[in-house]
Protein backbone atom coordinates (compact mmCIF):
# COMPACT_ATOMS: atom_id res chain seq x y z
CA UNK A 1 0.00 0.00 0.00
CA UNK A 2 1.68 3.84 -0.72
CA UNK A 3 1.13 5.85 1.86
CA UNK A 4 2.81 8.60 0.31
CA UNK A 5 -0.28 10.79 -0.92
CA UNK A 6 -1.51 10.47 2.99
CA UNK A 7 2.01 11.54 4.00
CA UNK A 8 1.40 14.74 1.92
CA UNK A 9 -2.19 15.70 2.81
CA UNK A 10 -0.86 15.01 6.77
CA UNK A 11 2.15 17.47 6.26
CA UNK A 12 -0.08 20.18 4.16
CA UNK A 13 -2.74 19.89 6.97
CA UNK A 14 0.08 20.72 9.47
CA UNK A 15 1.57 23.47 7.71
CA UNK A 16 -2.05 24.89 7.14
CA UNK A 17 -2.87 25.00 11.06
CA UNK A 18 -1.04 28.48 11.76
CA UNK A 19 -2.74 30.42 9.12
CA UNK A 20 -5.88 29.03 9.86
CA UNK A 21 -5.08 29.71 13.47
CA UNK A 22 -4.26 33.19 13.37
CA UNK A 23 -7.30 33.84 11.13
CA UNK A 24 -9.19 32.95 14.52
CA UNK A 25 -7.49 35.17 16.58
CA UNK A 26 -6.43 38.34 14.81
CA UNK A 27 -8.60 40.62 12.75
CA UNK A 28 -8.35 41.22 9.03
CA UNK A 29 -6.84 44.69 8.34
CA UNK A 30 -8.02 44.86 4.63
CA UNK A 31 -5.82 47.45 3.62
CA UNK A 32 -2.51 49.35 4.43
CA UNK A 33 -4.47 52.51 5.64
CA UNK A 34 -5.66 49.99 8.52
CA UNK A 35 -2.89 49.69 10.95
CA UNK A 36 -5.02 50.53 13.69
CA UNK A 37 -7.05 47.11 13.58
CA UNK A 38 -4.19 45.39 14.72
CA UNK A 39 -4.71 46.94 18.18
CA UNK A 40 -8.12 45.91 18.57
CA UNK A 41 -8.79 42.73 20.85
CA UNK A 42 -10.84 40.15 19.07
CA UNK A 43 -11.76 37.62 21.89
CA UNK A 44 -12.31 40.06 24.45
CA UNK A 45 -14.69 38.97 26.98
CA UNK A 46 -17.57 37.90 24.71
CA UNK A 47 -15.41 35.66 22.63
CA UNK A 48 -16.14 38.05 18.95
CA UNK A 49 -16.42 36.66 15.72
CA UNK A 50 -14.78 38.94 12.89
CA UNK A 51 -17.30 39.79 10.56
CA UNK A 52 -16.04 42.55 8.39
CA UNK A 53 -13.42 45.12 8.19
CA UNK A 54 -13.99 48.59 6.48
CA UNK A 55 -11.31 51.45 5.81
CA UNK A 56 -13.29 53.28 9.08
CA UNK A 57 -14.65 50.29 11.00
CA UNK A 58 -14.42 46.67 11.75
CA UNK A 59 -17.84 44.85 12.64
CA UNK A 60 -17.95 41.82 15.22
CA UNK A 61 -20.91 39.71 16.86
CA UNK A 62 -20.83 36.69 19.46
CA UNK A 63 -23.04 33.86 19.82
CA UNK A 64 -22.13 34.63 23.62
CA UNK A 65 -25.57 35.26 25.86
CA UNK A 66 -28.00 35.06 22.29
CA UNK A 67 -31.03 33.53 22.40
CA UNK A 68 -33.43 32.09 19.62
CA UNK A 69 -37.57 32.25 19.80
CA UNK A 70 -38.58 30.57 16.54
CA UNK A 71 -37.53 32.72 13.99
CA UNK A 72 -36.58 35.19 15.92
CA UNK A 73 -32.31 35.62 17.45
CA UNK A 74 -31.14 38.03 19.65
CA UNK A 75 -27.48 38.64 20.46
CA UNK A 76 -24.74 41.12 20.48
CA UNK A 77 -22.80 42.86 17.77
CA UNK A 78 -19.57 45.45 18.51
CA UNK A 79 -18.48 48.02 16.13
CA UNK A 80 -15.05 49.51 16.31
CA UNK A 81 -14.63 52.88 14.64
CA UNK A 82 -11.19 54.12 13.37
CA UNK A 83 -12.53 57.60 14.76
CA UNK A 84 -14.39 59.50 17.41
CA UNK A 85 -17.85 59.09 16.60
CA UNK A 86 -21.03 61.14 18.21
CA UNK A 87 -23.55 60.87 20.22
CA UNK A 88 -21.76 60.47 23.16
CA UNK A 89 -18.28 60.42 22.19
CA UNK A 90 -17.37 56.42 21.35
CA UNK A 91 -14.95 54.87 19.36
CA UNK A 92 -16.73 51.42 20.39
CA UNK A 93 -19.99 50.57 20.59
CA UNK A 94 -22.44 47.45 21.37
CA UNK A 95 -26.10 46.93 19.93
CA UNK A 96 -28.33 44.31 21.67
CA UNK A 97 -30.70 43.42 18.45
CA UNK A 98 -33.45 41.16 17.18
CA UNK A 99 -32.61 39.29 14.13
CA UNK A 100 -36.20 37.91 12.34
CA UNK A 101 -34.60 34.99 10.13
CA UNK A 102 -38.07 34.61 8.22
CA UNK A 103 -38.83 38.53 7.78
CA UNK A 104 -35.23 39.86 7.58
CA UNK A 105 -35.55 42.46 9.93
CA UNK A 106 -33.39 43.74 12.35
CA UNK A 107 -34.28 45.71 15.27
CA UNK A 108 -32.05 47.45 18.14
CA UNK A 109 -33.20 46.64 21.90
CA UNK A 110 -30.16 48.81 23.52
CA UNK A 111 -26.59 50.54 22.50
CA UNK A 112 -23.64 50.76 25.00
CA UNK A 113 -21.18 53.70 23.73
CA UNK A 114 -17.39 53.51 24.76
CA UNK A 115 -15.19 56.26 24.66
CA UNK A 116 -12.31 54.17 23.68
CA UNK A 117 -11.46 51.50 21.41
CA UNK A 118 -12.20 47.70 22.48
CA UNK A 119 -15.12 48.19 24.98
CA UNK A 120 -12.78 50.27 27.53
CA UNK A 121 -14.49 53.12 29.49
CA UNK A 122 -14.81 53.57 32.88
CA UNK A 123 -18.62 55.26 32.93
CA UNK A 124 -20.18 53.28 28.74
CA UNK A 125 -23.26 56.04 27.66
CA UNK A 126 -25.99 53.19 27.74
CA UNK A 127 -29.43 53.59 26.02
CA UNK A 128 -32.78 51.85 25.41
CA UNK A 129 -34.66 51.82 22.64
CA UNK A 130 -38.27 52.01 23.85
CA UNK A 131 -40.03 52.79 20.73
CA UNK A 132 -38.34 50.06 19.04
CA UNK A 133 -39.16 49.85 14.83
CA UNK A 134 -38.03 46.72 12.56
CA UNK A 135 -35.55 47.73 9.74
CA UNK A 136 -35.10 45.72 6.61
CA UNK A 137 -31.97 43.95 5.99
CA UNK A 138 -30.75 44.90 2.81
CA UNK A 139 -29.07 41.99 0.27
CA UNK A 140 -25.21 42.33 -0.54
CA UNK A 141 -24.78 45.00 2.69
CA UNK A 142 -23.13 43.86 6.47
CA UNK A 143 -26.26 43.95 7.78
CA UNK A 144 -27.10 40.63 5.73
CA UNK A 145 -23.77 38.75 6.86
CA UNK A 146 -24.25 39.91 10.43
CA UNK A 147 -28.17 38.43 9.96
CA UNK A 148 -26.48 35.52 7.94
CA UNK A 149 -24.41 34.91 11.39
CA UNK A 150 -27.42 35.47 13.29
CA UNK A 151 -29.35 32.73 11.87
CA UNK A 152 -26.84 30.48 12.20
CA UNK A 153 -27.32 30.44 15.81
CA UNK A 154 -29.72 27.37 17.12
CA UNK A 155 -31.06 26.78 20.58
CA UNK A 156 -29.14 25.44 23.22
CA UNK A 157 -29.51 22.09 23.66
CA UNK A 158 -29.17 20.25 27.14
CA UNK A 159 -26.46 17.95 27.31
CA UNK A 160 -27.60 16.31 30.92
CA UNK A 161 -31.51 15.80 31.63
CA UNK A 162 -32.23 17.42 35.31
CA UNK A 163 -32.80 14.75 37.61
CA UNK A 164 -36.73 14.19 37.91
CA UNK A 165 -37.65 14.24 42.10
CA UNK A 166 -39.84 11.95 43.19
CA UNK A 167 -43.39 12.20 43.77
CA UNK A 168 -44.45 12.67 47.84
Amino acid sequence: MNRRPSRIIAIALLLAAPAALAQLTTVPMKGVENEWVKQLDLKGRMDWEWIETYPDRVYFATRHDSSRDGDIVTMWTRIEYKFEQSPARHKSVVSRDDWDCKQRKRSTKGLVFYEWNNLEDRDPERSTNLLRSWEQVEKGTVGETLLQFACSIRPMQQVIIPEQKPAN
